[in-house]
This record gives C-alpha cells, structure tokens and sequence, in this order.
C-alpha cells in the first residue's frame, strides 16, 4: 500500500467518516480501519481531510493551503439570500484603480469553487492595464461596426432573421446608433470604464469546462458584492476572444485555453437601492 494517502493511528477513531466519504474509492476500510489503499484514484477533493473529526486523514496528494475549522456561525442564510438578490450588473465603475490585494482577496476565495470530477482546471487572466483595455474595446467596436455594415443589408438580414443565434445579432445592430453616442460621450460600452477585466478560462476541450468557469464566475460576481465591489458579465468580450489570435495575444491567454466567462470589476458609481422585479420561477414537481 502507498503512503501517499495515510491515517494517524494515534488520532483514529475509527469512525470511517473517511471512507464513507471517498466516491472514488481511494479509501477503504481494511481489517475495519481506514486505509489509503487506491491513492492513484483519489481525485484530490480532500473530503477525506474535511470530514475527519480528529484531524487524522494525512493526504500527501492535496497541494495548497491547509484545511481550517469551518465557522459555522458565519453561515447566515439570510446575508447570503440578500447577496444574491441585492447583487446587480454594474456599467458606472469609480475611476479608481482596484488594488492588487483586493483581487488576490477575491480570487483566494473563488479557487474554491467546485469543479466536475475536481478538475480544478479552471484559470485567471487579470487585466488592469487600462491602455490594453482601451486597445481591445476599440477593436472590438470595429469590428462590430463592420457586422452592423453588413447587417444591414436586406439580403443578409433576411437570413440571419432564420437562425436563432443570429437574431441577437440584428437587435444589437439596431441599437449600435445608440451605442456610437455613449462612445461620443467617453463611455465604454465594451468594458465600461472598468478598471479592471477578468477573464476565467479553461481547457479548450473538455467537456465541462464551459460549467467550471460559470460557477467559478458566480462565485465571483457574488463574493465581489460582499465586498463593496461591482461586477458584470461581458459577452461582447467572450464572442471575440474566440476567434481573433490578436485579442488573445493582448491579454495573454495561455494556449490550449479558452475564455468562457468575462467579468468588468471595479468600485460602483452607482447605488441600487431595491431588489429587482423578477417573476416567479418555472418549476416542475415531478
């Protein structure tokens, strides 16, 4: 049997909470004690270290911070049901550069986030060079403004009214008038004026790495609102970033890697004071 995943006989209890846990079988139960008997298995969850109540799981496979006791009195459904429904997208950002800390702060605690079979492939580009941000919302413009060129022509429109991606397209092409003026006015309808751009990238090709990066994005959007900060989600930064190399290359997207997710964040300059309307959710009882 390896070491690799080993129990403190000293600390044991015996309790098995450890093998109970392990979906992946890494850990079972041997002569009626926990043992590590499949660490080549073990998909690095470090439930095993988690649910243990001595402290005797020692897994030589988990890399990165140790676990801490969970605060249970922090856990307040009531903050967190206001987070989610007092959290909006923010488009009026302070021009106020965000600290380094503060990000690190953010991203600290969204690397938490659950990802399929642990995985844990999900990754980070940080801008906040404000010329590179400039740079990318103008080339993005321009080449919206040739789609809104070709858009409207009648032809073109007739057929991008029959697929249903492309009908986005044509309202977006119909409002890029109104777009021209908020640029005129020194806004930036791209990023927003954000100091900052995040963008959560994963494997171009896995089968859940568009999930991965979604949740890890919630995860942001709403630690960020605890936080005092702004986010909003930039699919007008996504769509590009598939398919111009010069736009990657701007921001440094490592190779083999794709964006699913783009955040805008910064410090709001703008107060939402209610909850949103929403109607009521489509539920199914089965």
């Amino acid at each position: 049997m390896s070491n690799a995943i080993s129990i403190d006989r000293d600390k044991c209890n015996v309790c098995g909470a450890c093998v109970r846990d392990c979906v992946s079988g890494a850990l079972q139960m041997v002569d009626a004690k926990p043992e590590g008997v499949h660490p080549d298995w073990c998909n690095r969850c470090s439930h095993c270290q988690t649910v243990c109540p001595t402290g005797a799981v020692k897994n030589d496979l988990l890399a990165g911070t140790a676990p801490r006791p969970v605060d249970r009195e922090l856990l307040q459904p009531d903050c967190y049901r206001e987070i989610v429904l007092g959290r909006r997208s923010v488009r009026h950002y302070k021009d106020e550069p965000l600290p380094r800390e503060e990000i690190e702060e953010l991203l600290d605690v969204v690397r938490y986030s659950p990802t399929a079979s642990n995985t844990m492939d999900v990754g980070y580009v940080v801008v906040t060079d404000r010329a590179r941000l400039r740079q990318a919302s103008k080339s993005i413009l321009d080449s919206f403004r040739k789609l809104v060129r070709l858009v409207s022509r009648p032809w073109v429109r007739r057929l991008a009214s029959l697929h249903p991606e492309a009908r986005g397209l044509i309202g977006y092409a119909d409002r890029f008038p109104f777009y021209e003026g908020m640029i005129a006015e020194g806004r930036d309808p791209v990023t927003h004026n954000a100091p900052a751009l995040i963008l959560i990238h994963g494997p171009d090709k896995s089968r859940f790495a568009a999930e991965n990066c979604t949740i890890a994005a919630t995860n942001l959007t709403n630690y960020a609102h605890a936080r005092g900060l702004g986010t909003c989600y930039l699919g007008l930064v996504v769509v590009p970033l598939g398919r111009d190399r010069r736009l990657r290359q701007l921001f440094s997207v490592p190779a083999g890697r794709r964006v699913y997710m783009a955040l805008a964040l910064g410090k709001p300059d703008v107060r939402y004071r209610q909850t949103p309307v929403r109607p009521p959710a489509p539920v199914i009882w089965v």
